[in-house]
């Protein structure tokens, strides 16, 4: 089957095109969104747009911004692919495809389709001394969300689906589970999701950040990032495609 690829017509995408593949754009739409990106800041505090550049980075010196862009574009031909072979049909965004920063305002925007079906950010993590190892879904605090339930239903399933593409290659690591944004700006939460939360064709739609691993911790490094990456990606992607396109599929329980 041949897809075609439909430029994102929205004025304020134009600017950093991300693309939406697949057959139509109106089967349901899972967007990701590779996290930060470009070489600096974007976006203010007033607005609560700003953007960081990078994150984590590999005591190797790979750099989060990059690998959130590989792991998204794997991710993507793997739901096209799988999608293609045995369905359901749906369509896949990306809010950047290339190594550019994009603001939060924009980023919200690009997800903006009235048959958007989920949101996925992906990252990846660092911390505990680079030591730490396990997948989890970060989701909007219960005090801000009205639909708290539904995204940690979301962000629990989908980390679960990381964390058995990760044991492949690290067979001791854990699912984390979900945990909330009440920690980020000073109790204010994720930019992202506030910017959301402003698109209100996007209301019921689950949305969470899925941080793939810990990259600071050099058995991760080692395990998951050196060697043919692009085809260890491809098999931490499969589980989570699964777990996806199930979730998009016609008639699931899921609202």
């Amino acid at each position: 089957m041949i897809f075609r690829f439909l430029q994102i017509t929205c004025a304020l995408i134009c600017l950093n095109p991300g693309a939406l593949s697949g057959q139509s754009p109106s089967f349901p739409i899972i967007m990701i969104d590779p996290g930060h990106g470009g070489s600096a800041m974007v976006g203010s505090l007033k607005d609560r747009s700003n953007s960081s550049s990078n994150n984590a980075v590999t005591r190797g010196g790979l750099k989060e911004k990059d690998l959130t862009l590989e792991f998204s574009r794997i991710l993507r031909d793997e739901l096209l692919r799988e999608s293609a072979r045995s369905g359901p049909p749906v369509s896949v965004g990306l809010t950047r495809d290339r190594d550019v920063n994009v603001n939060f305002i924009d980023r919200a925007a690009a997800c903006n389709y009235p048959n958007t079906a989920c949101i996925v950010s992906i990252h990846f993590n660092a911390g505990a001394g680079g030591k730490a190892t396990g997948s989890l879904a970060l989701i909007s605090d219960r005090k801000r969300n009205r639909h708290y339930d539904l995204d940690y239903a979301f962000g629990k399933g989908l980390a679960a689906a990381c964390n058995a593409g990760i044991r492949q290659f690290i067979p001791e690591a854990k699912s984390r589970g979900v945990i909330t944004d009440g920690h980020l700006h000073g109790g204010l939460g994720s930019n992202f999701f506030f910017q959301l939360a402003r698109q209100k064709a996007l209301g019921k739609v689950p949305r969470c950040f899925l941080e793939v691993e810990f990259i600071d911790n050099p058995k991760v490094e080692a395990a998951i990032l050196t060697g043919d990456r692009e085809a260890k990606f491809r098999a931490i992607a499969k589980p989570i495609v699964a777990y996806l396109l199930a979730y998009v599929e016609p008639g699931a329980a899921k609202r």
